[in-house]
């Protein structure tokens, strides 16, 4: 044992063991804490990962190379090779602090990057993982393929996030009523649907209304909406209603159907086209 605290070597090695073994415990409390506070489980896990390899990265070189001079030498010399030959590399690495640290997306929320689209089930220090969206993205429905992303994309495209804000979207339906039709009642019974499926899927507007405000989306009412314009065939009635994200094709076909429903043959009719 007097061997090795007399071997610089051998201290080195001793000190980067206790190292590991000390950040290794606290990464482990770090993870506990977090599932205590119900936390995302997923993201504290990459967050704490991260940044305990970070520190440990950084307190090797300040080991290993006795100080910190050294250590900036070795990191300047590193880092002109890497943007020599890894540019790409480069950006994903910086690219996935971007994710973390400016909570761009979770694991779990429907993103659109680019023209690809689907739900986060993976993120790391490279690459970002989509189930993707079919590609009528409006439908919500999966795939089943993945999409590997390069976190370096979120440096030059814009990140379209679903889910962040309170997981509903407005959406807009429109249907399409002869001209000899009473589009007024036609206006009046699509309301009436709208609002039949906010009670059935237990929407309070309210409280989607002040989850919004909470991330600084302002809207003077969420109620649902019909707008009338004249088209080529008949008069256009456009519904603009809330509905959550991901059930965005499930709310189509509540209210079509329902407003088929409610249709009188001879009062109000659809035209050919819609």
């Amino acid at each position: 044992m007097e061997d090795i605290f007399n071997n610089p070597f051998g201290i080195k090695v001793l000190s980067s063991l206790i190292l590991a073994i000390v950040i290794t415990v606290f990464a482990k409390i770090a993870i506990s804490i977090s599932q205590k506070n119900k936390e995302r489980i997923s993201e504290s896990q990459y967050v704490i990962k991260y940044t305990a390899v970070f520190f440990f990265g950084i307190a090797m070189v300040v080991i290993w190379l006795d100080g910190i001079g050294p250590m900036l030498t070795a990191l300047t010399i590193v880092a002109a090779a890497l943007t020599i030959v890894a540019k790409e590399i480069i950006l994903n690495f910086l690219g996935s602090f971007v994710i973390f640290w400016r909570e761009l997306f979770a694991i779990g929320d429907r993103v659109q990057v680019g023209d690809h689209a689907g739900d986060v089930i993976d993120k790391g220090l490279l690459y970002f993982t989509l189930l993707e969206l079919g590609q009528d993205q409006s439908t919500g429905h999966s795939t089943g393929r993945m999409i590997k992303i390069p976190n370096s994309l979120v440096h030059t495209l814009p990140i379209i996030n679903a889910t962040r804000g309170a997981g509903f979207i407005w959406n807009e339906m429109t249907f399409s009523v002869t001209r000899k039709s009473d589009w007024e009642k036609g206006k009046i019974l699509l309301l009436e649907v709208a609002n039949e499926y906010s009670r059935a899927n237990s929407i309070d507007l309210e409280k989607v209304k002040r989850t919004f405000e909470k991330n600084k989306i302002y809207f003077n009412t969420l109620t649902p909406k019909v707008y009338i314009s004249v088209g080529m065939f008949g008069v256009k009635l456009t519904l603009r209603y809330i509905c959550r994200a991901r059930l965005i094709r499930e709310s189509e076909e509540f209210i079509t159907t329902r407003f088929l429903h409610k249709l009188e043959p001879g009062l109000i009719e659809l035209t050919e086209e819609q």
